[in-house]
């Protein structure tokens, strides 16, 4: 039986320096292999061929600038950083991937592709917090829950994997990243432990969330990513409501829209992905977020590009890099105003407001509601466009009046640039080009203006610019390009957007070469065997960046206390033609799984004690039921596992400035606890916060570090605070793992990219929480006076 998913990322990192000697923690190596192998119906993974060709390091690489990092958030970055992972390609599909100090990713470099694939981080109160690649969990109950928060109106309730907001000054003045807990890397993966963080700070809410996520390079671009979430509450402890997770993403992600801005799905009945018509790409609408209901203005038929169960898709999403041409010729037509029903049927009586906007006249497919009539663009029969000079130069190219429109229709009173698109769901339009063209032939001219579509019912003049200074070569171009004399009909125009850069294909037009960066999460009969359902969702936001998000939600999405989900699936970087196959071979391997705490085959963790110091070690072997501690004065204290079991709970170091703790309360040194909060469970008061990141008796500069020691019997094992961690107590082997052990970098990797990302935009940063990102619509001006 299949299950856990795997997650493949493409990323580049540039090359990392060769590998030579590693400090394994035999600690770490051993919890993190048990969780995510060891137990009963564990599925391997079938990941091969990447042999030689993974690097890794912990030592922070520095800066790189190519990533191009929204610049107020660059100095973040060396404490956020944990890890580094890469892979060099015989071909273009080399990647790094940075690893935050959750373990999550949040850079993913492809240089002799689009560059970053990561948003930019221009996210108020967010650097490296919200657009990261990520796990969240939510507790459905307690998430603005009205009236079950000490009887008042509950707050958010979001654990992010990443951390917190930066909302709870002066504790977050400097982000606080969720804690790493284990590392280790290996072969050709990397995989963390974290202790996910209530990311709406300051919170009432304590989190017994623990994250686990395995890197495993696949070759030819693909990353297998395995990720778990894990309730660590103790059963029974207080009413299940409080502690029970019911709302997952797995992951939250995106993709920076200026690298990566098309977004491209199979067909969901013929699994064909087409891409070289521009009039048949199987794209997706990226509207604004929130906006992908089915039936909506983002669902491409049958729920495609929707927020749908993953069993209506085919399996993935390609986000595609600029250079691909998708004709809205629809959507085009939208900027056109309209006619609006009963006025007189040529605006006569009320020339002034007879006229309709694009967003009353059209529906959101497209189609014109019953009654409006668009302004139609042609040239009279026999005859040129006529054009005179309008108000001559007008933000540094000339205007003119031209007659290329039907008779009838009044004052339309709006101003269009090139680059503000008015087409909403269409984002890689933005900063890009418009222009009018002939029907018959397709020639035509780019505009960077529209001054009004229509003013006076009597005459057929649009107003518009043209890209020159010049006067009489505006006019003569204008009248030369849709020149209609000697022909008896007359001669249809129409208006079009392209995205920047671009304007038809020409020759040589291969949109098959474009760099992708492809997300492969099953066809949905996998959740057949766990509870509840998964659905994809996207969409963009104001920001440089387009939402990416599975959920794992629905009838019986649940964690209780003890249980675990864990998801594998795949990322991968491609040249656009070899997307679908490469995703095809991927999909059966996606899996997920709901994993109980009875499932689980742990290994031996024993705690020695000497003195006031002491060692945890781990048994050996996989499974293995003794330690060795060759101290001849250690005493061993505590027998555990290194995986969940009944009637056990995890043990943390956790030191806080000189002080520290060794038990199962990873709150010890949190301000009011055992005052006016215990763990688990929530504030008894709502304004009394829990601050995880403080410690009690300091200054706020100071916090707390964590490590995940195993899972013990709390009842039997208890030795408090005041021990210190040291390693060197017991000399022990390294433990058995499946690859061998491969040695870090000595020195950061020195070489450049070789290509630089689109650069990022430079809009303000605004404040959004991550399941709703904002919804910007663009602006238009209405003049003061008919035109001169």
């Amino acid at each position: 039986m299949k299950r856990l998913q795997q997650l493949a990322l493409c990323g580049l990192l540039g090359s990392l320096p060769a590998s030579t000697a590693f400090d394994v923690n035999s600690l770490d190596a051993a919890i993190l292999q048990d969780m995510l192998e060891s137990y009963t119906e564990h599925t391997a993974s079938t990941c091969t061929g990447a042999a030689g060709t993974t690097t890794f390091t912990f030592d922070y690489p520095g800066l790189n600038a190519a990533s191009e990092w929204y610049p107020a958030y660059e100095t973040f970055e060396e404490d956020l950083f944990l890890a580094a992972m890469s892979h060099t390609d015989a071909g273009n599909r080399s990647w790094t991937i940075r690893l935050g100090q959750a373990g999550n990713i949040y850079s993913h470099f492809c240089p002799d592709m689009h560059g970053e694939t990561m948003p930019p981080q221009a996210h108020t109160d967010a650097p490296f917090i919200d657009e990261v690649h990520q796990s969240v969990s939510v507790n459905g109950y307690l998430n603005f829950g009205v009236g079950r928060c000490n009887g008042q109106d509950c707050p958010a309730n979001y654990v992010h994997g990443a951390g917190t907001y930066q909302r709870d000054a002066p504790y977050t003045d400097v982000p606080f990243y969720s804690q790493s807990l284990a590392k280790h890397c290996a072969g050709d993966s990397c995989t963390f432990a974290s202790w996910g963080s209530q990311a709406h700070v300051a919170t009432i809410f304590t989190s017994s969330v623990m994250t686990f996520n395995k890197y495993t390079n696949c070759g030819n671009g693909i990353i297998e990513h395995t990720e778990m979430v894990h309730n660590f509450a103790p059963e029974n402890a207080v009413a299940p409501e409080l502690t029970d997770q019911t709302y997952f993403n797995l992951p939250w992600s995106g993709v920076r829209r200026s690298n990566l801005p098309f977004a491209l799905e199979p067909n969901k009945d013929t699994g064909e992905l087409s891409y070289d018509d521009p009039d048949t790409v199987d794209y997706c609408p990226l509207c604004p977020w929130g906006n992908d209901e089915v039936g909506g203005p983002q669902d491409m038929g049958g729920g495609r590009c929707s927020r749908v169960d993953l069993r209506y898709l085919r399996g993935y999403t390609t986000f595609v890099e600029p250079g691909l041409f998708v004709n809205r010729e629809t959507q085009d037509q939208q900027y056109l105003w309209c006619r609006k029903p009963g006025a007189d049927g040529d605006c006569s009586a009320s020339p002034s407001t007879c006229m309709a906007t694009p967003t009353a006249c059209y529906n959101e497919d497209g189609t014109v509601k019953p009654g409006y009539t668009p302004i139609q663009l042609r040239v009279a029969a026999d005859s040129t466009p006529s054009c005179t000079s309008h108000i001559g130069i007008f933000e540094g190219y000339q205007t003119v009046k031209c007659k290329i429109r039907d008779l009838g229709f009044g004052n339309s009173r709006t101003y269009l640039y090139a680059g503000t698109s008015a087409d909403t769901c269409a984002p890689w339009l933005e900063g890009g080009s418009m222009g009018i063209y002939r029907e018959d032939t397709g020639a035509g001219i780019t505009i960077p203006y529209v001054r009004h579509w229509s003013w006076s019912e009597k005459n057929e003049l649009m107003y518009f610019s043209v890209y020159t200074q010049d006067q009489t070569e505006a006019i003569n171009l204008v009248n030369s390009v849709f020149d209609n004399r000697g022909n008896a009909s007359p001669l249809p125009l129409r208006f079009e957007t392209f995205p920047p850069g671009e304007t038809f294909p020409g020759p040589d037009y291969n949109p098959g070469a474009l760099g992708a960066v492809t997300f492969v999460y099953g066809d949905g009969n996998d959740y057949d065997i766990v509870p509840g359902n998964g659905r994809r969702r996207m969409g963009s936001s104001n920001r440089d960046f387009t939402v990416f998000t599975m959920n794992w939600w629905q009838n019986g999405a649940k964690l209780t206390p003890g249980d675990t989900f864990s998801k594998r699936a795949f990322v991968f970087a491609s040249e656009l033609s070899a997307a679908k196959t490469t995703a095809d071979a991927l999909v059966p391997k996606v899996i997920p799984d709901k994993i109980d705490d009875t499932r689980w085959n742990p290994r031996a963790v024993d705690i020695y004690k000497s003195g006031m110091s002491f060692d945890a070690v781990a048994a050996t072997s996989v499974q293995g039921t003794s330690t060795t501690c060759t101290s001849t004065i250690a005493t061993l204290e505590c027998s555990g596992f290194s995986t969940p079991k009944a009637g056990h709970v995890p043990f943390f170091y956790i030191t806080c400035g000189a002080s520290s703790y060794l038990g199962p309360d990873p709150y010890h040194y949190t301000p009011g606890n055992g005052d006016w909060f215990t763990f688990p469970g929530l504030s008894n008061d709502n304004d009394k916060k829990i601050r995880s990141y403080a410690c009690a008796g300091e200054v706020e500069s100071v916090r707390p570090t964590w490590k995940l020691i195993g899972w013990f019997n709390a009842s039997t094992c208890s030795l408090g605070s005041g021990l210190s961690f040291d390693d060197n107590i017991c000399d022990v082997p390294t433990p058995t793992t499946n690859s061998p052990v491969t040695a870090a970098p000595t020195s950061p990797p020195t070489a450049q990219p070789s290509k630089n990302p689109t650069p990022v935009p430079t809009g303000q940063p605004v404040t959004a929480a991550p399941t709703s990102p904002p919804t910007g619509q663009p602006v238009t001006s209405a003049p003061t006076s008919p035109p001169t």
